[in-house]
């Protein structure tokens, strides 16, 4: 039976050059080792510290990480990418250029007989009421619109200065976010779901409830966690590359 990765919360570019280096090579072995006809790999939102993409252009320094997952889908691995709260601003790169099959907002899908919910999980904890509002704000159609109309050359600087404004501000507060997590995952299962999947808050968790899981993937910064379906079974693991 096939094996079905899920990792999130990658942030490529967020760290300093020395650390950047071991997450890169880290996540390269990662993606060598999964890198088989029939695999699929979910993505589930922030492999980016940050994205913005123009109509012509995008950031050139992810380019080798790129390079990497362009090698699994030329091998047959299926690569799904979930954008999360600091990669939303995606054209059509990933789709048309990559080949990656690209979901917009939160899906569900069935693998290996499970029914499985994807959110990357940006706005579920109860607390961050700041959060939610700039959500609405960052994804407005018309926003997006006239940020682009800003040169790259000073678009995609200031935008990576807010996206670590960003990271600052969620690792220094508690949200106490745990339950809510936990809520949502149930409310879900009530929904006929078998499996949730979310990442965003950076802290690795798999819950078994009955016959349910809820797998919180945590991050590729500290943890380096990524989640695996193999026989219909749900796992959380730590990759040391």
């Amino acid at each position: 039976m096939e094996q079905v990765f899920f990792i999130s919360d990658v942030h490529l570019g967020a760290a300093n050059e020395s650390a950047e280096r071991e997450k890169y090579r880290k996540l390269t072995s990662f993606l060598n080792h999964i890198n088989s006809p029939g695999t699929q790999l979910f993505i589930v939102g922030d492999l980016f510290d940050f994205w913005f993409e123009y109509k012509y252009v995008v950031p050139k320094h992810y380019f080798p990480i790129l390079f990497q997952i362009s090698k699994l889908i030329e091998n047959n691995v299926t690569v799904h990418f979930l954008p999360g709260n600091h990669d939303c601003w995606i054209k059509d790169f990933f789709s048309q250029q990559m080949g990656m099959i690209v979901h917009p907002e939160e899906f569900s899908i069935e693998l290996q007989s499970k029914r499985i919910y994807f959110f990357h999980g940006d706005g579920i904890s109860k607390k961050d009421t700041g959060y939610r509002i700039l959500k609405k704000i960052f994804r407005n159609p018309l926003n997006i619109f006239f940020y682009r109309l800003l040169h790259p050359d000073f678009g995609i600087p200031f935008a990576k200065l807010m996206a670590l404004g960003s990271r600052k501000h969620t690792a220094g507060k508690d949200f106490g976010d745990e339950d809510d997590y936990l809520n949502y995952a149930i409310a879900k299962f009530e929904q006929g779901f078998d499996y949730v999947i979310v990442g965003h808050s950076h802290k690795p968790a798999l819950k078994n409830i009955g016959n349910n899981s809820f797998i919180n993937l945590g991050d590729w910064i500290q943890n380096f966690s990524y989640g695996k379906l193999e026989n219909g079974i749900l796992s959380l693991n730590f990759w040391n590359g």
